[in-house]
């Protein structure tokens, strides 16, 4: 097999570079207009690339886009096997999830915001994805529905399909985030965990389910006055 020479290297090296800038630009170009009023133009400018050197990484803004997708997909998938293969109790494993899951989202907002905008819910995949990024997406809820399916088997979360609750915690997870950017994402990472993490055991823990199927109605502690 042959070595590469200087010339290849520096042109492989030189794409890569571009390649990332272009993404990053197309990142804040989807988070500030969505897919449809994002123009590739605008992102040409924000790269400070030409259309040329675009079209020639890209084909065109849905690639773009997927290939965003892909990228921080891989990226979330990382962090979500990482926690899958920590020795801890599901309770634990959840938790750490979120302390995850917050943080990748707290430092990547443009991201969020891009994913936020395509009005898409976490809990089926993201809009606009291709069949690889998709895959990402499954793997992550497949992780996730693992940790449930342990936890109900040790008793620690409430009986139900694992694969449901999966989804479930992602939709908890999307639903304070957006509120998060809406209002002005003022709130700390360490907030947001916190919040999260009451949201999650409320939802979940099974000493929280019982709890609250022992406890009367209001309607039923007014008779009982």
């Amino acid at each position: 097999m042959r070595s590469r020479r200087p010339r290849d290297e520096a042109r492989a090296a030189r794409h890569e570079v571009y390649r990332h800038h272009v993404l990053e630009a197309a990142e804040a170009v989807f988070a500030e207009h969505g897919f449809d009023a994002a123009r590739v133009q605008d992102i040409s400018v924000r790269a400070g690339l030409s259309m040329g050197v675009i079209y020639g990484l890209f084909p065109g803004k849905r690639e773009l886009y997927a290939a965003l997708l892909e990228a921080r997909g891989q990226e979330l998938l990382g962090l979500a096997r990482d926690v899958a293969q920590r020795e801890v109790s599901p309770r634990e494993g959840l938790r750490a999830l979120i302390e995850v899951y917050v943080g990748y989202f707290v430092s990547h907002p443009a991201f969020l915001r891009m994913h936020l905008r395509s009005g898409a819910s976490w809990a089926l995949g993201p809009a606009l994805a291709g069949d690889q990024s998709m895959g990402y997406w499954q793997e992550i809820h497949a992780l996730q529905a693992e940790i449930f399916r342990r936890g109900i088997a040790t008793g620690e979360f409430a009986p139900e399909d694992p694969a449901f609750l999966a989804k479930i915690f992602t939709v908890i997870d999307q639903v304070l985030l957006a509120e998060w950017v809406a209002s002005g994402m003022r709130a700390a990472r360490e907030e947001l965990v916190q919040r999260l993490t009451k949201l999650v055991e409320r939802a979940f823990c099974r000493e929280a389910a019982e709890a609250r199927m022992l406890r009367p109605y209001p309607s039923q502690r007014r008779r009982e006055r």
